[in-house]
């Protein structure tokens, strides 16, 4: 995913090829960095968008640097920096790997499961 940094020497930013990867594993991280419990993930999303999806972008940064074995070059400060700035392209790609993790954790109908007596 492509995200920004920012400039050493002049005011603007560069974009670079950031590996991002996003599983259940990143949203436990996620949830223990905000200190909250995975069940009020969908509240935080709401109320604290901007603090969930910074942490997620970090968390689904080092998920990432875990897979490959690489240790971690960015911080949170970069986090929020590439939340800030982030392009149309990474926002659809970002949105589209959300949504392909959360589809896996839809609600399950609810089935009423008869029990008959035992004779």
């Amino acid at each position: 995913m492509k995200l920004a940094f920012k400039n050493r020497f002049s005011a603007g930013y560069n974009y670079k090829e950031v590996p991002i990867e996003l599983n259940i594993g990143t949203l436990e991280s996620v949830c223990e960095m905000l200190n909250i419990d995975f069940w009020q993930i969908g509240k935080t999303i709401k109320d604290k968008d901007y603090d969930f999806l910074v942490a997620l972008l970090y968390q689904g940064y080092l998920t990432a640097c875990k897979g490959k074995f690489e240790k971690p070059k960015y911080d949170l400060f970069h986090a929020a920096v590439w939340y800030e700035y982030l392009p149309q392209d990474s926002q659809r790609e970002l949105v589209g790997k959300m949504q392909a993790l959360l589809g896996k954790l839809k609600k399950g109908d609810k089935k009423k499961v008869k029990v008959e007596p035992v004779e």
